[in-house]
């Protein structure tokens, strides 16, 4: 007789199928820690009789309701993870104000649990909506449960930068590249500053998605700057992290919310680049991590203060520990624990 097929133990649903981004990564990782399954169906999340996990709750906050509302009537239990989460609290639009005062409701339902993937700590008014937080899981990942990609040798394109920089520094941008992650400032910070050109070798990786960020592009390379303007492979991803000693992380103020660049930058110990008063600098300021903020101002920003790299050992270590405790508490949302 075959084994009869093991159950999973948390239905993970995701109203969109596609595997773009990190999604693909991020819901194999919540499959290997929580057993979890994972539907696009709203149908079979209503029905489960498993915990029922909504992996990311702006993509539909309405059906996240409905579940916390069906399923808290047959007394089984939901949890969500909003992956936004100041939009809601300092969104001032109707649309936001509603989903804001549902969310505020449904806290209140036996067995839902709300969480975001910032710490209260960050901003207390988080607690208004959501139960509880985890840290980000791109904030640990490469460390827990297991060390990913750990004794990857240096690739070409590593190579590449490091010898384009020769004796300098080098300043590393991740992935698509537009307004929102903050290229503008990444440019034309590096266009204008011979001084700082002197020092630090700005290098980047990942398509300029937006037009308005476009001219940005000429001036950049026309300063010496290191463009790949393409899809890159994750490779090439990781080689752009191996050839840095900071990573941009200094994002639109209308994009203030948890990074993946930022997470791993701090996993292997790297400086990253934040904009001045935003969600990222509270993080370093309240973890102390290595830091520089950024206000935008040209004439401002000082690449001598950009620290130097904290020790790979122990920022492995706090990956660990964030890890173990966010899965922790994950399981004790759901009712796992």
């Amino acid at each position: 007789m075959s084994e009869r097929a093991v159950s999973p133990a948390v239905v993970i649903y995701d109203n969109y199928p596609g595997n773009d981004g990190h999604r693909g990564e991020y819901y194999a990782l919540m499959a290997r820690l929580i057993g979890s399954t994972r539907t696009s169906s709203l149908w079979r999340a209503l029905w489960a009789r498993q915990p029922v996990l909504d992996g990311a709750i702006e993509a539909s906050v309405g059906s996240y309701i409905l579940l916390c509302v069906v399923r808290a009537a047959m007394g089984r239990r939901t949890a969500g993870i909003l992956f936004r989460p100041l939009p809601l609290l300092e969104g001032g639009l109707l649309r936001l104000r509603v989903k804001r005062m549902l969310l505020g409701l449904v806290k209140r339902l036996p067995g839902v649990a709300t969480l975001t993937i910032l710490p209260f700590e960050l901003e207390p008014g988080f607690a208004r909506f959501a139960s509880g937080w985890i840290y980000d899981p791109q904030y640990w990942d490469l460390h827990y449960p297991d060390a990913v990609d750990a004794d990857r040798p240096i690739g070409a394109f590593a190579q590449e930068i490091r010898a384009a920089a020769a004796k300098r520094r080098v300043v590393v941008a991740v992935g698509r590249q537009d307004e929102a992650k903050g290229f503008d400032m990444f440019s034309q910070l590096f266009a204008a500053r011979a001084d700082l050109r002197e020092r630090w070798l700005f290098a980047f990786g990942g398509r300029v998605v937006d037009r308005l960020v476009a001219p940005c592009l000429d001036p950049f390379v026309a300063a010496g700057g290191q463009a790949k303007s393409e899809y890159i492979s994750h490779d090439e991803l990781l080689d752009l992290y191996a050839a840095a000693d900071a990573v941009w992380c200094c994002y639109a103020l209308d994009y203030d919310q948890a990074s993946g660049v930022f997470g791993r930058a701090i996993q292997l110990g790297l400086p990253v680049i934040v904009r001045k008063g935003s969600l990222l600098e509270r993080t370093c300021r309240a973890e102390g991590l290595a830091y520089v903020a950024y206000d935008g101002e040209v004439a401002s920003f000082d690449g001598v203060a950009v620290p130097a790299p904290t020790d790979p050992v122990l920022a492995a270590r706090r990956a660990r520990q964030w890890g173990e405790e966010s899965v922790t508490k994950l399981r004790g949302f759901l009712g796992l624990a």
